[in-house]
């Protein structure tokens, strides 16, 4: 053992966990189990710590587990307009990913009635809200918040992009990838003239870096310029209701005479949109125009011709997003993952192959 006074590294180190759960365990946090608790407590004094040295050491260990009752929360994103529902399609599908996991791990879990908006809202939830862990789904809109937050007393996860100067867990799929593989099919198709479709949300310029959409919209071009073409036209329209959102954009690309003869959308309900009106302005779809979606949601399989679509994983994100906050609770470290995104081929491209 290094020589003089023990740190908390030293602790963490012999105990294999974090310098924040050596943290949480000196100040008795219910969110340790009670073995992660003993483990530390024994370690820290057997390397020099006593009650003489530590105020915070505890010299009885009271055994306990956190409440299983609404231990953990799951925040939704804020809804930025009145009337807008709790979530999309995904996400809800996410909710249920999230449920089955807890339900597995035996553990009860509530959804937020309250969601922060930025930074000074985050804190104040945080601080005011006694779950054991949160779950936020989104992030764009306070990730700084999350950073100063990361390493602290009340565990959390993210289900939202990976930033090169983020300090907390994030578990998102792939969406560059994903993006640029439903262009490329395109390309490969034949298509020449592609435009991508996207449903704007409100978002500062200091938040683009952290938006699932500007990464999509990153990958269409970054698979036109791999490919030679220049590349096709990006027409985001406003928030709200997405098949209104993709038959908009549709419609404008029409009346402004623009031609193009593929779509990559951001949803599969922006695609919905977009395929109604191609053909109630007389195209064929895919004859006319090769439609893809994003998500591979139940509504895909419904929409006429059947719509080809990116799939996203709920079921294993859910999973991902439980395992790694339970982890986080029980004092171990865990670290951001990517999911990659498979393109499920159907009728609104007019190709087969799969891939």
């Amino acid at each position: 053992m290094r020589s003089g006074k023990p740190r908390l590294a030293d602790i963490a180190a012999a105990a294999g966990v974090s310098i924040a759960t050596v943290s949480r365990v000196l100040a008795d946090h219910p969110a340790i189990t009670p073995e992660t608790k003993i483990r530390v407590l024994a370690l820290a004094e057997a390397q020099g710590y006593s009650a003489d040295t530590s105020s915070k050491l505890p010299r009885k260990i009271r055994v306990r587990r956190p409440s299983r009752s609404s231990s953990v929360c799951v925040v939704m994103p804020v809804a930025l307009t009145a009337g807008s529902p709790l979530a999309n399609s995904f996400e809800l599908n996410l909710l249920g990913g999230i449920g089955a996991a807890m339900r597995d791990h035996g553990v009860d879990f509530s959804v937020s009635s309250q969601s922060p908006f930025d930074d000074r809202s985050l804190i104040k939830f945080m601080a005011e809200h006694p779950y054991h862990g949160i779950i936020f789904v989104g992030q764009s809109q306070f990730h700084a918040g999350l950073n100063s937050l990361a390493g602290g007393p009340r565990p959390f996860v993210v289900w939202g992009v990976d930033a090169p100067d983020q300090k907390y867990c994030s578990v998102g799929s792939d969406n560059f990838e994903g993006s640029l593989r439903a262009t490329r099919h395109l390309l490969e198709l034949g298509r020449r003239r592609i435009a991508f479709v996207g449903q704007a949300a409100p978002i500062t310029s200091a938040q683009t870096g952290l938006s699932q959409l500007a990464a999509r919209v990153a990958g269409f071009k970054a698979a036109h310029a791999a490919s030679g073409y220049a590349h096709g036209n990006v027409m985001m329209r406003p928030h709200g209701p997405g098949r209104n959102a993709g038959n908009d954009a549709v419609e404008e690309l029409l009346d402004q005479a623009i031609a193009f003869d593929g779509l990559v959308t951001s949803s599969d309900y922006i695609a919905a949109g977009a395929i109604e009106a191609l053909l109630r302005r007389g195209l064929a779809v895919p004859g006319d125009v090769s439609v893809i979606g994003y998500d591979d949601s139940e509504i895909a399989d419904f929409i006429r011709p059947k719509l080809t679509s990116m799939r996203q994983d709920p079921i294993l994100a859910g999973d991902l997003l439980v395992a790694k906050l339970l982890r986080l609770m029980t004092g171990h470290e865990v670290r951001s993952e990517r999911l990659p995104t498979q393109i499920t081929i159907r009728e609104s491209c007019g190709g087969h192959q799969g891939q």
